[in-house]
């Protein structure tokens, strides 16, 4: 659709130039304005190394706004091939000071002595891992409930918790007790993800 695609070339260009770009028309021309941020994003009419970001802006009405760098759900920030991955270590050693902290911390991650060293092996491959690449990893600034703990990772200056817990602490059946549950604490919504 030509007129989309003008559009579409237009809404960029106010992008670069003012920053943010507020539509609040009614619901049906946002709908529109809607497929035009689509179209330019597949058809790759964004500037290099930005991404156009929409958030809500007040009743019916859009804003959009250019961001850095690509998504941090898209394809190319997944890993490409498997040896990309990073395998859980069968054994702790050589702890980050952080994760350390965390097994010496008596009153973090109250489990049995073999569910609490599985806790702390994601978390010590985590800050490894995140270390390699660059970010900071810090002691977790959220409390946690004594059946848990956590690390902060930072990328870029945004930090976000990570966590593991016993799932099921009460339970009578073994299986269901030695379940463990891995969350990463979102920042801009109350659900975390596990």
């Amino acid at each position: 659709m030509p007129d989309r695609r003008a559009r579409a070339q237009e809404l960029v260009e106010r992008l670069v130039a003012e920053g943010r770009v507020r539509i609040a028309d009614p619901d049906d021309e946002v709908a529109e304005w809607r497929r035009v941020v689509n179209y330019a994003k597949c058809h790759g009419l964004k500037p290099a190394g930005k991404r156009i970001e929409r958030v809500p802006y007040g009743g019916p009405g859009l804003g959009l706004f250019l961001a850095e760098g690509s998504h941090p759900n898209a394809r190319n920030q997944r890993p490409k091939a498997a040896e990309e991955l990073t395998p859980v270590l069968a054994r702790l050693g050589h702890l980050h000071p952080v994760v350390a902290a965390l097994k010496d911390d008596e009153r973090r991650l109250v489990m049995p002595s073999a569910l609490r060293r599985r806790s702390l092996l994601p978390l010590q491959d985590l800050t490894v891992e995140a270390v390699r690449r660059g970010h900071e990893v810090r002691k977790a600034g959220s409390s946690f409930y004594p059946r848990e703990g956590g690390v902060d990772v930072a990328v870029d200056g945004f930090a976000c918790t990570v966590s593991v817990r016993q799932e099921f602490p009460s339970s009578t059946n073994p299986e269901r007790s030695a379940r463990l549950v891995v969350e990463l604490a979102h920042g801009l919504t109350d659900r975390p993800g596990r």
